[in-house]
């Protein structure tokens, strides 16, 4: 993979501000109902894709089994870039676009923190209790953080006297708070997730100015626009087209894993437990699963001296590659077969 685009450009240049601006526009109260099925794909759903692609890799590509968890970890999570920068101009009913966004948003934060802990399994003498303990402390630390984070941010926005100032300070004090967390070796996704959805929540709900909230957003708006069609030009700079052909084969196992264990997450809780919901719905939350920035971001994160990395980093840009190209250009076909009102 090219060397001319840095993991630190994506996840902390690129990626704050999209995460922020998406999340700030999620409704507490709507987001408050879907809780149970959010916590459910951004938690188990992450760790049994990393494990159905761990497998995969180690079956069908000869690929130590560790290593190939660290694939299944970067591409376990889909992509709030991708899936929001999909979705904007397409219809849907409203309570699934949530469902896909919160989703989006949130499983990204757990995303990282298990490509965290499977790198530092390999590189260290990490027991997997240990790592289990990691996993759940750094996800439940960063989601409480994430509260008070908020409460502060939009306590700044609504003392500033003008919407610039206001929106000036809620871009410093996002980017500082993303940055401090990340180097606390917490969740930074999870962290700007949870505060923005708080900021949005309490600006427009409990401290009422909704004229500065909205000049605030849309201003928000225009700078998640020109982040969006930069982490699509960098993503496209890092494609390697020879190095990615040499690992055609496990890259085809690896999508085949990842379309696998997003059948199973989606299709069987809706059987066991939403069969009130339109089968449209999990279809279209199936086709939804786009891997994007950060699988990218992670992917060439990794330490120099990994093991084998340029394969991992290959076989990871393939996949996210394949759900652009693939799920990214049929998604509106797939919403208008699925759900007839989005026509």
């Amino acid at each position: 993979m090219r060397p001319l685009i840095s993991a630190d450009l994506v996840l902390l240049v690129l990626v704050p501000g999209l995460i922020f601006d998406a999340a700030f526009d999620l409704e507490w109260r709507e987001v408050r109902g879907l809780l149970p099925a959010l916590v459910g794909l951004a938690i188990p759903g992450v760790v049994i894709s990393a494990l159905v692609v761990a497998v995969a890799l180690n079956v069908g590509a000869g690929l130590p089994l560790g290593i190939a968890f660290v694939i299944g970890a970067i591409t376990s999570a889909t992509d709030p870039v991708a899936v929001v920068a999909t979705l904007t101009r397409l219809r849907m009913p409203h309570q699934l676009r949530t469902l896909i966004e919160g989703e989006s948003l949130l499983n990204d934060g757990t995303g990282l923190a298990l490509v965290a802990i499977a790198v530092r399994a390999i590189t260290s003498d990490l027991s997997t209790l240990e790592a289990v303990g990691l996993f759940i402390v750094g996800i439940v630390a960063s989601a409480a953080l994430g509260v008070p984070a908020g409460v502060l941010g939009a306590w700044l926005v609504r003392v500033s006297r003008r919407a610039s100032v206001g929106f000036i300070l809620s871009l410093v004090y996002v980017y500082g708070i993303y940055a401090v967390v990340t180097s606390l070796a917490l969740s930074g996704v999870l962290v700007t997730v949870v505060a923005a959805m708080t900021m949005g929540h309490m600006l427009r709900a409990s401290w009422g100015d909704a004229s500065r909230t909205r000049d605030v957003d849309r201003a928000w708006a225009v700078v998640a626009f020109v982040l969006s069609a930069a982490t699509f030009v960098a993503m496209g700079a890092a494609v390697d087209v020879g190095s990615l052909a040499t690992s055609l084969g496990a890259i085809a196992i690896g999508i085949i894993a990842v379309i696998a264990a997003r059948a199973a997450i989606v299709y069987v809780p809706y059987v066991i437990f939403a069969r009130h919901v339109p089968i449209g719905w999990a279809h279209v939350l199936f086709w939804s699963g786009l891997r994007g920035a950060i699988a990218f971001a992670a992917a060439l994160a990794l330490p120099p001296d990994f093991p084998q990395r340029q394969l991992l980093q290959d076989i990871s840009l393939g996949i996210v590659l394949f759900t652009l190209v693939v799920n990214g250009t049929t998604a509106p076909l797939v919403i208008r077969a699925a759900i007839p009102r989005a026509d």
